[in-house]
């Protein structure tokens, strides 16, 4: 049974709840600006987003790997047991209260990419079927899907502003 805690597994967690924090109030951001319809700021949101996941990925790597170095066999998938082993502490309790922000701001960080991409992909359609309108391309009974899944339109194309 460990006594104490080592400062780099502290450490290691605090960053993944501070990156996991960051993704969130990203997020967030992203959602309230779908909304807005302002592209601009979608896109810088969008490179923040992949550098916050990007380092938030090596972050985990990097905490499971410490984890396993400390024979904790499961890594991050064993550290709730890990917590229930060691002896009661203040640095304890903090860290396992992290741990369950941490479990908390991940799913509800996996709700709102969702929810967001739902929301991107709405008006992906929208924009598609205007596109289509636009071409003459009124009906969709001639559509088949490819391979990655979106609908794929015959190629006849009446221009609305031919007469």
């Amino acid at each position: 049974m460990m006594t104490q805690l080592p400062e780099q597994l502290i450490a290691l967690i605090q960053t993944l709840e501070s990156i996991s924090s960051q993704l969130n109030d990203t997020l967030n951001q992203e959602k309230a600006t779908l909304t807005s319809n302002d592209s601009e700021q979608l896109l810088a949101l969008s490179k923040k987003k992949k550098a916050l996941v990007s380092n938030l990925e090596k972050q985990t790597k990097t905490t499971h790997i410490f984890l396993k170095n400390m024979n904790i066999n499961q890594g991050l998938y064993g550290l709730s047991d890990f917590f229930s082993q060691i002896k009661p502490s203040v640095e304890k309790t903090s860290l396992h209260g992290k741990w369950l922000n941490i479990q908390a701001l991940s799913d509800d960080n996996k709700k709102l990419n969702n929810a967001n991409g739902s929301i991107i992909e709405l008006n992906r359609r929208h924009t598609q079927r205007s596109l289509d309108v636009l071409r003459g391309q009124t009906s969709t009974t001639n559509s088949t899907y490819g391979s990655d899944g979106q609908t794929l339109k015959s190629k006849i194309s009446r221009n609305i502003s031919v007469a």
